[in-house]
């Protein structure tokens, strides 16, 4: 509890200047792209006529996607995002359940600690409160190395990782609106809404405040799309420590991992990325 919310900080210094970033978060980005890209190679070399359960999932994600975004943006655009929208949703879905992994030995090897404590006498449930109560391991048991295994932290737990990746899809939404509408035409989004300016009134656009309006809830869709991802993703983990550091019973970590880990980095993936189909549409 002491260490809950703390961030690990590196310095890098670059053209003299000083950077300062989170290591943690830094290395399991890299651990999560190597997956994707593992996980991509032995698709691809085990395709088949007859999918197996990898090809299987690949496919599933696929035609998920590919029918949500034609949908909403039509054929053409459509099939031109889909490459961007489904990477997007897979590297947040695989950044979303890294930290999940470690736990699941650790509760697995809770499991069998409990069921080994009926036989074996060296392992023993404390009873320490009716709200603390712990399994006690001796060292070298051969189920001990479950509770050694090093704890992932989910890439997406950095408000830094979340910034970046609204800031992506800002980057790629604006970039279409310019490349779809024209430059003029994309400006004319801004300060034409509410009220149009035409004709002659066009070259003043500036005086009109909705212009700034708009400009600013451009940038305040950056700051939700990312701190909604932030938000449930870091809050997620701290209800799990809390409610575990309160009641120390194995049951109710499975229960709170279960849920958001597995169900809640789904959601928050699907909705990260069908807002980013949503704001592309914006700029058709």
């Amino acid at each position: 509890m002491d260490n809950l919310g703390e961030v690990s900080q590196a310095t890098l210094s670059l053209f003299g200047l000083s950077i300062t970033y989170n290591p943690v978060t830094f290395l399991m980005t890299w651990v999560v792209i190597v997956f994707i890209l593992v996980l991509a190679v032995i698709a691809r070399k085990r395709m088949a006529l007859v999918p197996g359960f990898l090809q299987s999932l690949f496919e599933l994600i696929y035609d998920f996607l590919k029918e949500i975004t034609l949908g909403t943006l039509g054929d053409e655009d459509g099939k031109r995002h889909l490459p961007f929208i489904i990477s997007l949703f897979v590297f947040i879905l695989c950044a979303n359940w890294i930290g999940i992994i470690p736990n699941l030995f650790t509760m697995f090897g809770s499991f069998l600690g409990f069921f080994v404590s009926f036989f074996d006498p060296s392992v023993s449930l404390v009873f320490n409160s009716i709200l603390d109560i712990q399994l006690s391991i001796p060292e070298g048991k051969w189920f001990s190395f479950f509770f050694d295994i090093p704890a992932f932290e989910e890439p997406t737990r950095s408000v830094n990782m979340d910034l970046a990746l609204g800031l992506l899809v800002f980057a790629a939404v604006q970039a279409y609106g310019v490349k779809n509408k024209g430059f003029w035409g994309y400006l004319k989004s801004y300060y034409n809404d509410p009220f149009p300016m035409e004709g002659w009134k066009a070259l003043f656009f500036f005086l009109n405040p909705f212009f700034y309006l708009n400009l600013i809830g451009a940038v305040a869709n950056v700051v939700s799309h990312s701190f909604r991802l932030f938000g449930n993703i870091f809050g997620g983990g701290m209800i799990i420590v809390i409610v575990s550091s309160l009641l120390k019973f194995f049951i109710v970590p499975v229960g709170l991992f279960a849920f958001f880990g597995i169900f809640a980095g789904l959601v928050q993936a699907f909705v990260f990325t069908m807002l980013a189909v949503t704001y592309i549409q914006q700029q058709q």
